[in-house]
């Protein structure tokens, strides 16, 4: 995910003038997502006037394709000419879609790192504190915490979960690092691990640990809303498609389905920070897709061509 930290950085720094001004990480996430999404809506208006272009034209489509049916090159030279006659461009959809997704995963990234985006605390800082917390050993000379749950784009919201029980060996290690200023990026730590608790839970842990606890409830929530999400935009879909052919409909349910189970299953593996993000941005979506169902309905627009 490399690519996501280009986009990351000035996301990071908005996101982190905002957590200047609220002072509530949750706060924080709500408003940014909600941000983005508004700064997004004019490509996603755009994406469904180019959906709605194409529905008017659907009908005219579908009597080439039964005309030239026969004639594959003959009925695509056919489309082409209408789609340039109408003005309508058959991939005029894929950049906003493409832009929207590395925005979106971009702000996952933001997330995924909170002291390097929010509080600007030294990479060097981090990479310090999680080989003190991967070298720290029990008794029987075995790993206290495992170094999975301090990889990747985990190991910021790790040094967050395990801080403030290890103050000595982070300090020790940003010592010998020659980190500015210890106790202030040590100080950093604990006061965005305090923003992740809410009502005695740690929203950087991870819902599944092996026995029912109230963070189960973000994860089922993120795959609800995924799921009416889904939902959502499939009852859109359908009204805009011709009569299904066979099998058709098996796909799309399998499609509406599918990915909202996925949704819920990462839900319960990553910390549910990441998932109430994920609840934020899911309801924000469904009502951006009846909005711009709204302005433009291809439904409609097909039915009146």
């Amino acid at each position: 995910m490399g690519i996501f930290n280009i986009f990351a950085k000035p996301l990071g720094w908005l996101m982190s003038v905002m957590y200047g001004w609220f002072g509530s990480y949750f706060l924080t996430i709500f408003l940014f997502t909600l941000l983005v999404r508004v700064l997004m809506f004019p490509l996603r208006l755009h994406q469904q006037k180019t959906q709605a272009d194409r529905a008017r034209l659907a009908p005219r489509l579908e009597r080439l394709q039964k005309k030239y049916a026969k004639d594959q090159k003959k009925m695509m030279e056919k489309q082409q000419e209408l789609f340039e006659k109408e003005g309508v461009k058959m991939t005029a959809g894929c950049l906003p879609m493409l832009i929207t997704m590395l925005v979106l995963f971009s702000v996952i990234a933001v997330i995924y790192k909170p002291l390097s985006f929010l509080h600007n605390v030294p990479e060097a800082a981090v990479n310090a504190s999680v080989t003190a917390l991967t070298e720290i050993k029990d008794e029987n000379g075995k790993e206290v915490i495992s170094k999975k749950e301090l990889s990747g784009y985990y190991a910021e919201l790790g040094i967050l979960s395990y801080a403030s029980q290890y103050p000595s060996e982070i300090k020790a290690a940003l010592t010998e690092a020659k980190i500015d200023d210890i106790e202030t990026v040590y100080e950093k730590m604990l006061t965005v691990k305090e923003e992740f608790s809410f009502f005695g839970m740690s929203f950087l842990d991870r819902p599944w640990n092996g026995t029912v606890n109230w963070l189960w409830l973000v994860a089922i929530l993120s795959g609800l809303t995924a799921f009416g999400t889904s939902i959502i935009s499939m009852h859109y879909t359908k009204a805009t498609m011709a009569q299904q052919q066979p099998g058709q409909g098996c796909s799309t349910n399998a499609m509406m389905y599918t990915m909202p189970i996925f949704s819920l299953v990462i839900s319960f593996t990553v910390p549910a920070g990441v998932g109430l993000y994920w609840i934020f941005s899911n309801l924000l979506a469904m009502v951006e897709t009846v909005i711009v169902n709204l302005i433009y309905n291809p439904a409609k627009i097909r039915a009146q061509a």
